[in-house]
């Protein structure tokens, strides 16, 4: 076996590996969000939930790849070194498309993502194929119909099914969620605890029926599977493992061979009246599960009813102990998703290279018999056209490696979140700025909702209302997203549509149906109100543009690698492994520092104190700690101008930056910390937006004066004359020590010496007005350009904002220790 497929099985198993970390990264959002977001439990409770639904999922897979080996492309008139070369430019396209979306904390379909990458890759070797061997290019678009004579080397059939079904589901679930969100706030409205007993048992009772259906359908119906093969396929199976067998089978009622694997495969005769057409039956899997499930379906109407009373009486007696039953709904749709997305996602992720493990097995056991003779360049891949059963152990370590993706995987927490704000009922920074679609949608929703209101008698629209005002907890010190009532109908309307696509047998992407479910229930639970509507409803279109530019990505890409390794062979294979092995680790870089910023954002709140003494002790130590960052900012920044130093003033930008971080931090926490404050803490509230709003005035100098400097020397304009220099350097030892007296006088809460205060800063602005007028003149005599008076200029202006505004921080807590009003006007 040459070293290009050798090598190619090696990194195929690696990249199984990493597919599933990157896959799990993106798709733990379909069963995390809800109860992420309503707080059912604690995040650890949450996680072993949803752990076990994914390694029961993983575990009771039925083990059936048939989209990665056949679904797509047509393999037996491929051969195993083209449909390697497919296999391993989908891999890496995979791996390089999901990691860059976890990154970007974008939910995408693992499953349109694998099927676009099989297709662009598909198509370029088929292209391949028809180039080399001089054929019709309408073998390339043909629906493939071999009794008529007529190949098709693209599955363009299934595939135009499967998309059609993925992108048909987005509008189906977000009008059902909408619909179903409506429905359940008129039943039960925010205050949902007072209606729990009857209604809240009845509804939960309802929804545990629909995860029960789910669970059947797209649960325990995906542990097993059967295949029916004709009398010609099964030869063809036969002779792609052994090409020397006969041509011919026998009349036994029961056909028993050995698979690459090891494992008998018993193939049962569906007796038909001609012999030729008789076909074979194979089944995979627990035969007992689908002895369960079949006893299920003949009696449905029995068992949801006998289930529906079970969980009556469950729900009744749990609510009279005291606990709420719309948690145990909760729970079960977390379960349910989780074990589904394992069981039948894992396609998606291992499908791929097992295909192509699998495909390396046909082939060694073919070249076994033929004595070696058979080249892997001319050996057709008929084998993958038929049922090779997945080995248990692939399925055992999968599952470990999804659970363990799902605890230690920080791409997955971003992911999650972006859902979660998108649909939070509470104000939050929203993460993406509107645009004109979503302003035309608000606007345009706008007027619908007026032309409803004068449809509507006043009576009916108070109701409907009413039901729609949020529950304020101003006890509680982090709310919840969302309530339980739209967490159980999200996971309840995300279950039922996939399950019922399954029961159709339509391929769904779980990511789409859950997200736009989950978005349907936002709109429809008023979660984005005026205040937030334009910028949620701007997030959906980027989440689902995203989704378009998964599909022309992952075509775009696969077929380039593809044609990379068509020409390249071995060298290229090598070429782009660095180059996705470079990406990942760039993109693990730029997320633990995007992690480290949020952290630091995070402990930035637990520095807002509404304690009168601590609020004035923290501000003035910051305020002290930031001021002298400051004065060694402009120090630098005025010391890189003079030595024509380009280090000392990107050392300045850098602590200018933090700052501004920091303080853009407090700014975006201060609303949060001030809605939980009490009305007695208003003067402190005042101290923390005076105090901040300064510092952005303070900064806003400084940056302006370092990006005036950086600019200079960047593009190597003349230094300054001699005499500007001296004047400079008087001016900078002035304001460093100008900031670093009030910095002292903040650090020791002492604020004596503010008449020495002013005394200074009436020297430092004698020195501007003098260096200004020396400009002037020199303006008038030519001695100075335009760039240089430009620089001049900003620094000596800028200069005098921030001696004007530092002085102000020693005012403002001077006031506040002297219990007076933080503005000083009574």
């Amino acid at each position: 076996m040459e070293t290009f497929i050798i090598a190619g099985v090696v990194i195929l198993g690696i990249l199984a590996i990493m597919d599933l970390v990157v896959g799990v990264g993106n798709d733990a959002v379909n069963f995390l969000n809800s109860a992420i977001g309503s707080k059912v439990a604690s995040f650890r409770t949450i996680m072993w939930v949803a752990s076990a639904g994914i390694f029961l999922g993983a575990l009771s897979s039925a083990g059936m790849m048939e989209i990665a080996r056949e679904g797509i492309f047509n393999p037996e008139f491929f051969s195993l070194e083209n449909v390697m070369i497919i296999f391993i430019s989908v891999m890496l396209t995979d791996i390089l498309l999901l990691d860059a979306f976890n990154t970007l904390g974008l939910p995408t379909s693992t499953t349109v993502s694998i099927i676009f990458e099989l297709l662009g890759a598909s198509i370029v070797v088929a292209s391949s194929m028809i180039i080399a061997d001089n054929l019709p290019m309408n073998y390339l678009f043909n629906l493939n119909d071999p009794e008529n004579n007529i190949i098709g080397l693209i599955n363009w059939s299934k595939t135009n099914t499967i998309v059609s079904s993925i992108f048909l589901s987005v509008l189906i679930a977000f009008t059902f969620g909408a619909l179903v969100m409506w429905i359940s706030r008129l039943l039960f409205s925010f205050n949902y605890r007072k209606r729990i007993q009857i209604t809240g048992v009845i509804w939960g009772s309802l929804a545990m029926l629909a995860l029960s259906y789910f669970l059947v359908y797209k649960g325990l119906k995906s542990t097993y599977t059967t295949k029916e093969l004709s009398k010609t396929e099964l030869i063809s199976y036969i002779k792609s493992v052994n090409p020397s067998a006969p041509d011919t089978l026998g009349a036994d009622k029961q056909i028993i061979i050995t698979d690459i694997s090891g494992h008998e495969m018993i193939f049962n005769r569906i007796d038909e009246e001609n012999n030729d057409k008789a076909k074979y039956k194979i089944f995979f899997g627990n035969k007992k599960i689908k002895t369960i499930v079949d006893t299920i379906k003949d009696n449905m109407a029995l068992f949801l009813g006998l289930f529906f009373l079970f969980w009556v009486i469950s729900f009744s007696i749990l609510h009279y102990k005291g606990y709420n039953p719309l948690k145990i709904v909760v729970f079960a749709g977390t379960f349910s998703l989780a074990m589904a997305f394992a069981g039948n996602d894992l396609v998606n992720f291992i499908g791929v290279p097992l295909a192509g493990i699998q495909s390396t097995q046909l082939f060694h056991s073919a070249n076994s018999t033929m004595s070696g003779s058979l080249n892997a360049s001319e050996y057709l891949m008929t084998g993958l056209k038929f049922p090779i059963q997945t080995p248990y152990i692939y399925l055992l370590l999968a599952g470990i490696i999804m659970i363990l993706t799902l605890w230690f995987s920080k791409k997955a927490k971003n992911v999650t979140e972006t859902e979660v704000k998108l649909g939070t009922q509470e104000e939050t920074e929203e993460r993406f700025a509107s645009n004109l679609i979503s302003r035309k949608i608000v606007h345009g929703s706008l007027y619908l909702s007026d032309l409803l209101g004068k449809v509507l008698p006043i009576s009916i629209q108070n109701k409907i209302n009413a039901q729609f005002i949020p529950i304020v907890n101003e006890e509680e010190a982090e709310a919840p997203a969302f309530d339980l009532i739209r967490a159980s109908v999200n996971l309840t309307m995300a279950s039922m549509l996939i399950a019922l696509g399954t029961s159709f047998k339509l391929p769904l992407s779980t990511t789409y149906v859950t997200f736009m479910v989950a978005m349907g229930t936002s709109l429809a639970d008023r979660a984005w109100g005026r205040e937030s509507a334009s910028y949620r409803i701007a997030g959906v279109i980027h989440v689902i543009g995203g989704w378009f530019v998964t599909a022309f990505v992952a075509f775009s890409s696969a077929a380039i690698i593809a044609i990379i390794l068509l020409s390249f062979k071995l060298t290229g294979l090598i070429i782009i492994c660095c180059f996705v092995a470079a990406s990942i680790l760039y993109s693990t870089y730029k997320n633990n520092m995007a992690q480290a910023r949020k952290t630091f954002a995070e402990n930035t709140m637990q520095l807002i104190d509404f304690n009168t003494d601590k609020a004035q002790q923290k501000t003035a130590k910051k305020l002290s700690e930031s001021l002298f960052k400051i004065s060694d900012a402009y120090a630098n920044t005025i010391d890189g101008l003079i030595k024509e130093d380009q280090q000392k003033v990107t050392e300045a930008e850098i602590q200018s930056n933090e700052l501004i971080r920091f303080y853009s931090d407090i700014k975006n926490n201060l609303f949060k910390a001030i809605k939980k404050s009490k009305l007695n803490e208003k003067k402190t509230a005042q101290l923390y937006i005076l105090s901040n709003d300064l510092m952005q005035d303070i900064l806003q100098s400084l940056i302006y004066i370092i990006k005036a400097v950086d600019n200079h020397l960047k593009n190597a304009h003349k230094p300054l004359t001699e005499i500007q220099v001296v004047n400079l350097k008087k001016i900078q030892i002035e304001v460093v020590t100008y900031l670093n007296t009030i910095a002292l006088a903040l650090e020791k809460n002492d604020f004596d010496d503010l008449q020495d205060l002013r005394a200074s800063k009436r020297s430092i602005f004698d020195n501007l007005e003098d260096s200004l007028s020396m400009q002037v003149e020199g303006i008038s005599r030519k001695e100075f350009g335009f760039k240089n008076t430009d620089l001049v200029l900003n620094l000596l202006l800028e200069t005098k904002d921030l001696v004007a505004i530092s002085v102000r921080f020693a005012k403002l807590l001077h006031r506040l220790v002297q219990n007076e009003s933080p503005l000083g006007n009574r």
